[in-house]
């Protein structure tokens, strides 16, 4: 496994590694975690080579960086293009979709979230003081603008959902 170089920069610029909004969350792995953190994507618990080439098998290029709370899909970084990705898990088939163009991206839409998770880090919290709709679509909208190309906006939308899973 070659973790990016940008990848430990960047998360020490972030300035944090989890988010909780709700009932969800994100939670980025530090970079002496990245090894662990690849067992049951691109090796297996018994430190076999899970990519093997074969439809919707994991890719060589995919490193899991942390996964969301609420369900444990894991996020990615597609190596050979800085995309941030995300799967469902337990498909049987690994079929990524784009929640993040790269990055300063990410790092944008991270920054939104964990704003508007002020005061709504847990369900009790969220339900006694709701992200207004109004709020939510800017927060989306800022996602959508600083990518410039398709991502999956579900995910980010799922995330800032005021009501129960």
């Amino acid at each position: 496994m070659s973790m990016p170089q940008e990848y430990s920069a960047w998360l020490q610029s972030l300035g944090f590694t989890e988010i909780s909004f709700g009932y969800a969350g994100i939670k980025l792995l530090l970079p002496e975690e990245l090894e662990e953190g690849q067992t049951g994507y691109s090796i297996s618990s018994d430190n076999q080579p899970l990519c093997n080439g074969e439809e919707g098998a994991w890719k060589p290029q995919w490193l899991v960086i942390g996964s969301d709370t609420l369900v444990g899909d894991p996020i990615i970084l597609n190596t050979s293009n800085s995309t941030i990705m995300s799967a469902v898990h337990g498909e049987g088939v690994w079929e990524p979709f784009p929640i993040a163009g790269g990055f300063s991206a990410f790092a944008l839409a991270l920054n939104a979230v964990q704003k508007a998770s002020a005061g709504r880090e847990n369900p009790v919290a969220l339900e006694s003081n709701p992200l207004p709709e109004a709020e939510r679509k800017k927060i989306v909208q800022s996602i959508a603008d600083a990518n410039g190309e398709e991502i999956n906006l579900e995910f980010w939308e799922l995330i800032l959902e005021s009501g129960l899973p």
